[in-house]
């Protein structure tokens, strides 16, 4: 067996050795910052990265310019950080872009790799709670002491070179996890795209070891494009010459332009099997519930399986073989899979206050057609069809309420409450859960339209007492809160992943219970 190895990378400077300055806030008596007040220093910093809703809607019309310019910039603040290709190539990349189930497959094959020992490095977006989330070393969010750290080498050399020109959120934190996976010697890394793919900042990687596309659907349209042909160019764009890629089935007409593009940058190029052609050492029951997530771990499946093969890194129980065809699963691959969590997809919390809350951050056509069969599915097994059932709903950037919220019909829902995704009426800079990349009356219209679109979907009438507008997630929780004092209730959130983690906040601080 060839152990990959975890000494070959750049010595980057020590964190110690960062420059005064930002480093330097927060001092309290006299004595350093603490950690807890150097990471919510660090937050605000963050935050102060994100571009404001009438900003966004500025840069909307250089969208093309704006984009062609991303990777250039990149590649300047990577060389301001001394990380060069050679660095990013050896953290032994595992890229991964589509639509929908982008983070379940990375998950998945995060817990595979780790099951079997190596040291794993893993980056999502968005965040439910924490956005140390989105950086994960062995399965675990970076703690905030190595968070504040590493954000802080980071954000003093860019500001000292860069000034004029700082990276926004996603771009900045595409950095910090690389430094933070560098310096912290990983042996693989699963990296998902954040939009798109071609012109995502994760796209600065130039010899991943494998490339995978997840299923593709209609999101972030302004951006890809309306048509999947459009959106399955922008997916391909991680292509890199002679890196094999593993795609999820798809419309003929998005597999054309995979293909094509694969044609294009010298890719070879195989269609994921379905999960019936795997043949596991016992019955799973998968740590994501739902029968969409065998898709995912399809992928996942054939993604690891490659990259094992271009590392020559022996996994017991696997054969080498051809991409894009089944194979024997071994028990510690089926443990594997079963053990991989991840949180705010298809989860169930249940409260002792009788309230039951199912939990999905579907945001696409087809993800919410999976959320509402996993939905159905999970209220016949808890035995809740009687159960009054309150949906908690809010969908954002320019996803249509209307589009999504039709195939929650189903499940007798008899009444719908929705909020911006803000968690509290007033913000906090210094917060996690900050979003200000739209505006509170952008984000108040669309819960209108949220409810407005339910009741046009019903086949009955729908009194006002049924539809609810609150102005943040903290006020909705509380109304939700306040129907179970004198009945059993259910609880179905959907639509956004910032909604799902403002509820989940919520709740793990009202139940003093870990749920991310």
């Amino acid at each position: 067996m060839r152990f990959l190895p975890q000494t070959n990378r750049l010595l980057l400077p020590s964190t110690s050795s960062t420059a005064c300055g930002v480093n330097q806030l927060r001092m309290t008596s006299g004595n350093a910052v603490t950690s807890v007040s150097r990471y919510e220093e660090a937050v605000r910093l963050l935050n102060s990265l994100q571009s404001n809703a009438a900003t966004i809607k500025k840069l909307r019309g250089q969208r093309e310019n704006l984009q062609a310019m991303n990777l250039p910039q990149c590649r300047k603040y990577l060389e301001s950080l001394k990380i060069f290709d050679n660095d990013l190539n050896a953290l032994n990349i595992i890229h991964v872009s589509g639509t929908k189930g982008k983070g379940s497959t990375c998950a998945y094959a995060e817990a595979i790799l780790r099951h079997q020992g190596l040291k794993t490095g893993l980056y999502t977006s968005p965040h439910l709670v924490h956005v140390r989330e989105r950086i994960r070393i062995d399965g675990d969010p970076v703690d905030e002491k190595t968070f504040a750290e590493e954000f802080f080498h980071v954000y003093d050399i860019i500001k000292k070179e860069h000034s004029e020109n700082m990276p926004a959120y996603f771009k900045f934190l595409t950095l910090l996890a690389f430094r933070i996976f560098i310096k912290m010697n990983v042996q693989v890394v699963i990296l998902e795209v954040g939009i798109g793919g071609e012109y995502d900042c994760t796209n600065v990687i130039e010899q991943p070891k494998v490339c995978g596309v997840t299923t593709l659907d209609y999101d972030h349209i302004s951006i890809l494009g309306s048509k999947l042909s459009e959106i399955a160019w922008h997916k391909a764009g991680i292509f890199k010459k002679g890196v094999p890629a593993i795609y999820s089935p798809t419309t003929p007409e998005a597999e054309e332009v995979l293909l094509s593009r694969a044609a294009d940058k010298s890719t070879s190029i195989y269609e994921a099997p379905p999960v019936s052609a795997y043949h596991f050492a016992r019955q799973i029951s998968p740590g994501i519930s739902g029968v969409h997530q065998f898709s995912n771990i399809s992928l996942a499946l054939q993604l690891v399986r490659v990259w094992s093969q271009k590392c020559e890194f022996v996994l017991p129980g696997i054969e080498n073989g051809q991409a894009g065809k089944g194979f024997d699963v071994p028990l510690w691959m089926c443990d594997a899979i079963e053990s991989c969590r991840w949180p705010g997809r298809s989860q169930v919390v249940t409260t002792e206050r009788n309230i039951t809350y199912l939990l999905d951050g579907a945001h696409t056509p087809k993800s919410m057609e999976a959320c509402s069969e996993w939905a159905a599915e999970e209220i016949a097994h808890l035995k809740k069809e009687k159960v009054k059932k309150i949906l908690l709903f809010q969908c954002t950037a320019d996803r249509c309420p209307s589009t999504l919220i039709q195939y929650l019909k189903p499940l007798g829902i008899s009444q719908i409450v929705s909020c911006p995704t803000q968690l509290y009426s007033s913000i906090d800079k210094s917060a996690d859960s900050t979003n200000l990349n739209a505006s509170r009356d952008e984000q108040m219209d669309k819960a209108q339209q949220c409810v407005t679109s339910w009741k046009e979907s019903m086949d009955h009438k729908v009194s006002e007492d049924q539809m609810k507008v609150f102005d943040c997630i903290s006020t909705a929780f509380e109304f939700i809160e306040e129907q179970a004092s004198s009945q059993e209730i259910l609880v179905i959130v959907t639509g956004s992943l910032h909604l799902v983690g403002g509820v989940l906040n919520l709740i793990s601080n009202k139940t003093h219970k870990k749920l991310v």
